[in-house]
């Protein structure tokens, strides 16, 4: 084991005593409805009861998620974690979505997802992302504290820390089940369970389980055995995760049910955190899916990175000649569709990223889809027209997304342009 890891679980940086974690429930999250309440909602790819892996969600680029801790403490000062305990969550974050070399989490497979402590506020005013407050029934996990607390949660992931109703964590929904924007979007983690602790739970685990709950997946035991048979729509809704009749406790030399081993190595069980170190890849597949259709606001790029999205070879970029790379805050931005380039294999099935029936266009035209700042622009213009698009004043730092869709003689529709860039000053 790497000589830093020893280091770490040597050491107790908690307040309370271990034996705070005995006897709570791992996960207050409900299980999946057999009913899905938003049953109308597309798309299926990674719906509530339906799931598709498709290669466009594999991982390819990096989503970063800006991260705001609330942290609730009592009178008596129960509850506080310093900013130093915090960051150490937010690399165990990045550690298991990103299975970084050396890290515990390095057995998994790379989501490349990762999390940092947002700079700003959601008035643009410098913030460290942590937010103490002193409240006794808050702390309690009582009242609706989210309501006062939350920072705008299309555009934050919000981590409460308080005693998390007596279990460990837990999230109160699941993004496709429509909670998604609400103040109540949360994911809540029992304080003295965030980053390295004492007891069982001492890795940062159970933070890393909510969040996945967050991005869309179940406990691996949802639904207990389920059908082998059809297991993109039973269960868990994933294959590569053997099917399970119940959460692992403790931290077994080998578990099995179902007539299979039981994945009590995957972060969506219940076992000790040392037992844990894997996200599958079509759980990677469906929490990017999860962040393409779901929760689409609530991710950059990191600064800097400019990404192509689909294509090979790479699509052209969607900047013409002369145009300032990046666009600046204020400047007039002339992309084009490129229509001369098309790529039948560039699937698709992106599209409902950002349009709906009422949105394609028949060919030579093509629509150009526009995200942060522009909130969502849809503009439709024949081939080799430009599109204008004045790049708001105070934009600079924002991550723009800009993706070009055209339709071929034969009525199927292309991606040809794709571009994320980061607006200069």
């Amino acid at each position: 084991m790497n000589s830093k890891i020893t280091i770490l679980l040597s050491i107790l940086f908690l307040s309370t005593p271990a034996w705070a974690q005995i006897d709570r429930e791992r996960c207050g999250t409900q299980s999946r409805q057999l009913i899905p309440p938003n049953s109308g909602i597309v798309p299926s790819d990674c719906g509530y009861s339906t799931n598709t892996p498709k290669p466009q969600y594999d991982a390819t680029f990096i989503y970063e998620i800006p991260v705001v801790f609330h942290v609730i403490q009592n009178t008596s000062g129960s509850g506080y974690l310093s900013p130093s305990r915090i960051q150490d969550q937010v690399d165990i974050l990045n550690e298991d979505f990103q299975a970084i070399p050396g890290s515990p989490g390095a057995p998994g497979s790379d989501a490349m997802i990762r999390f940092r402590l947002a700079t700003t506020d959601p008035q643009g005013v410098p913030s460290t992302g942590i937010t103490y407050t002193t409240n006794n029934n808050w702390f309690n996990d009582n009242g609706s504290y989210w309501n006062t607390l939350a920072w705008d949660t299309h555009h934050y992931l919000n981590i409460y820390t308080n005693t998390a109703g007596g279990y460990l964590g837990y999230v109160p929904d699941f993004p496709q089940g429509g909670i998604v924007g609400q103040d109540s979007d949360r994911v809540v983690v029992a304080y003295d369970a965030v980053g390295y602790t004492s007891g069982s739970y001492n890795l940062g685990r159970t933070a890393t389980h909510e969040i996945g709950h967050y991005l869309g997946l179940y406990h691996t035991f949802d639904g207990g055995c389920g059908s082998s048979s059809n297991c993109y729509s039973t269960g868990d809704l994933i294959c590569d995760t053997n099917t399970q009749s119940g959460p692992t406790w403790n931290c077994p030399n080998n578990s099995s049910s179902c007539g299979n081993a039981d994945p009590f190595h995957n972060y969506m069980d219940y076992s000790y955190d040392v037992c844990m170190w894997e996200f599958t890849p079509e759980q990677v597949n469906r929490m990017r899916c999860t962040l393409e259709y779901w929760r689409p606001d609530l991710w950059d790029t990191p600064q800097g990175q400019e990404v192509v999205r689909l294509g090979s070879p790479a699509n052209p970029d969607a900047f013409r000649p002369g145009q300032t790379r990046p666009p600046t805050a204020g400047q007039v931005w002339d992309p084009m569709v490129d229509h001369t380039t098309f790529m039948p294999s560039a699937v698709t099935d992106m599209i409902a990223i950002s349009l709906n029936s009422a949105n394609i266009y028949l060919p030579p035209y093509g629509t150009l889809l526009c995200q942060r700042p522009f909130l969502r622009t849809f503009t439709n213009a024949s081939a080799g027209t430009p599109f204008s698009l004045s790049i708001p004043a105070g934009a600079g730092g924002l991550t723009f997304s800009a993706q070009a869709v055209s339709m071929d003689a034969t009525g199927q529709l292309l991606l040809t342009n794709a571009l994320d860039c980061v607006i200069g000053n």
